[in-house]
């Protein structure tokens, strides 16, 4: 098994590789709204042909690779084939032929699961009784053995940022198995894998009958979208293995399809470093030139001169220790002691959220958090948000109704935030409300 191609793969010959894998979809590969060109921001690109309206599907696809992502606070007693919720203890929802995948009956005599059942056995597993999350999650790699020379090619094709670190994932689930491959081009394919799926891949959330899953998908096509962060397009799950995007705004014909990589009501500098960890490069795209993110004041913390209770925000550069200005006073403080500052709001912010029932965080939101910071800083926004998706999915009679007025005043706020952000009809606007689960 070869993970190399002889050439490199052109536009053209990559558009005709995702045609291929597009075939038995849903997609209209005949007539598609969207062609792959070189982009501007980074290598290739989705670009429209034609003018899409707000709203519209622009693409309907299902993974090359898929499977569980089994971290640490992620459920494990999940069907590694078609996600559904598994009940008993773990010697009761792991492969009676000792695979020690967690599998449904339906599935555990599926072809899907026999061939690969019969891979994990040949490795010789360790532990038979209870689910080991590093095994499982190599589940996603170790799909790649089955894909067939076409599927290799656009696998191959895919942009793969290295990262030794990324050998660890390998190494973790060697270390489950007793035979575990030792081949270095089998190996080569598996870490080859996690480069392209650390690069391209979704992780996410998808609803499987009433059982939230978190799932680690490769969609080719969606993984060309390149980062903006304030995107035209979004995305959600219809299952486990497909993936649906969207306008979130009107896009029009030659505009490039964009998707952002960030949560999009993350500050500037949250953002900056978490794409500069994750994904290797620093965006400057219009919102993060602007220190307000077009007047929503995501980043800011109140002044702490004494009688000023303006807002400071970072100055922005390209480094990711800034300093900080405050628009009212003028006063400027070294990176240092804003970081020392924003370190104890987010993590008072962050622990709260951890640990707090609704009722005590609604209290926590609305009398603490004023005293240092204003109600638009990301954290203190990731804070209403977690009240609401608490109150919508939980427990949801037991809310009273001063309660339930707090939860419908956060959501005023941040769809009015997003609204300033020009984030459109996008996924987090439809979850906020309740048009999708």
């Amino acid at each position: 098994m070869s993970t190399r191609l002889s050439k490199t793969v052109t536009i053209p010959e990559l558009a005709e590789l995702i045609d291929l894998h597009l075939s038995d979809s849903d997609t209209d590969i005949k007539n598609p709204s969207w062609r792959v060109l070189d982009s501007s921001i980074s290598g290739r690109g989705i670009f429209a042909v034609r003018d899409i309206k707000e709203s519209e599907i622009i693409f309907r696809e299902r993974a090359l690779l898929a499977g569980p992502t089994a971290h640490k606070n992620s459920k494990l007693n999940t069907c590694c084939v078609c996600y559904c919720q598994l009940t008993g203890n773990d010697t009761d929802i792991l492969c009676k032929l000792g695979c020690s995948m967690p599998v449904c009956e339906n599935c555990s005599i599926s072809e899907r699961h026999s061939r690969e059942c019969e891979t994990f056995r040949r490795w010789k597993p360790k532990d038979l009784s209870k689910v080991n999350p590093h095994s499982l999650r190599i589940v996603t790699v170790m799909r790649c053995i089955f894909l067939n020379e076409e599927e290799r090619k656009l696998l191959i094709s895919l942009q793969a940022n290295s990262d030794k670190y990324y050998r660890v994932e390998v190494q973790r689930a060697a270390d489950c198995f007793q035979c575990f491959p030792k081949q270095p081009e089998m190996l080569e394919w598996f870490y080859r894998t996690i480069c392209v799926l650390n690069t391209n891949a979704f992780e996410g959330r998808s609803n499987v009958g009433n059982h939230e899953v978190f799932v680690r998908a490769l969609f080719p096509l969606a993984g060309l979208m390149n980062h903006r962060c304030v995107p035209n397009a979004t995305h959600s799950f219809e299952n486990g293995e497909t993936i649906i995007v969207r306008a979130a705004r009107a896009i029009a014909r030659g505009e490039e399809i964009v998707t952002t990589y960030a949560h999009i009501l993350w500050s500037n500098l949250a953002r900056k470093i978490f794409l500069g960890l994750t994904k290797h490069f620093m965006c400057q795209c219009q919102r993060c030139l602007d220190p307000t993110e077009n007047g929503t004041y995501l980043a800011a913390l109140l002044c702490r001169e004494p009688k000023c209770k303006g807002l400071v925000l970072p100055i922005q550069t390209k480094t990711l220790q800034p300093d900080w200005h405050c628009l009212t006073c003028n006063t400027i403080f070294p990176h240092a002691k804003m970081a020392r500052y924003q370190d104890f709001a987010l993590n008072t912010i962050n622990n709260r959220i951890n640990t707090s029932s609704v009722s005590d965080m609604i209290t926590f939101i609305n009398e603490m958090c004023p005293k240092f910071c204003p109600p638009s800083n990301y954290v203190l926004v990731e804070a209403k948000l977690n009240v609401i998706w608490r109150m919508s999915r939980f427990n949801k009679d037991e809310y009273t109704e001063e309660q339930k007025q707090h939860r419908d005043r956060y959501r005023v706020e941040i769809l009015e935030i997003l609204k300033k952000l020009g984030a459109g009809d996008c996924t987090l606007r439809k979850l906020i409300m309740e048009e999708i689960q």
